[in-house]
């Protein structure tokens, strides 16, 4: 009988866990199901039907103190490996991050790494995408991390600062 629940048990946690990982690329556990929800419905919707959820968080990117922001970052199909774009949504209110005049969140074959986010005093937080791109054609290049800042300016999103770092081996 115990040897019964520990395996159906198992099973409920493994299916837990294997439903929450398909959700994004990158897994986020302290994600509420709601706001998951609704950053795949944002994907979904900006992205269109082959967007896919790479990773969604909860911050307060906007205003310190102020958890009231959802960033969105989903990926989409390109020949060279996939695009990133990113959504900062608050209310009704969406605020896209553009690297550049194409929309996306990152440079064209960079890899969505992580996110982090820096509260300055008296500055909107800042917001930083990092991104592993391989320099080809470069022997000996390695792996390097484009870093992209945003900071909100009371309209919008806009980049503040741009480097590129190398990774560890």
């Amino acid at each position: 009988m115990r040897q019964a629940f520990l395996l159906i048990l198992s099973l409920a946690v493994l299916s837990v866990t294997a439903g929450t990982a398909v959700a994004q690329t990158i897994r986020n556990p302290k994600l509420g199901e709601q706001d998951l929800a609704a950053a795949r419905a944002i994907t979904s919707e900006a992205g269109g039907e082959k967007a896919e959820l790479t990773y969604a968080v909860r911050i307060d990117a906007i205003e310190k103190g102020r958890f009231d922001t959802l960033v969105v970052i989903y990926a989409r199909p390109a020949s060279g490996g996939p695009d990133y774009f990113a959504l900062v949504v608050q209310e009704d209110k969406k605020y896209r991050l553009a690297v550049d005049g194409s929309g996306r969140a990152l440079k064209s074959g960079d890899q969505f790494l992580r996110m982090g986010l820096r509260h300055e005093e008296g500055k909107a937080p800042l917001l930083r995408l990092m991104g592993a791109v391989t320099e080809r054609g470069r022997p000996g290049a390695g792996q390097r991390q484009r870093n992209v800042d945003y900071r909100f300016n009371g309209t919008e999103f806009v980049v503040v600062d741009q480097s590129v770092v190398q990774l560890p081996k």
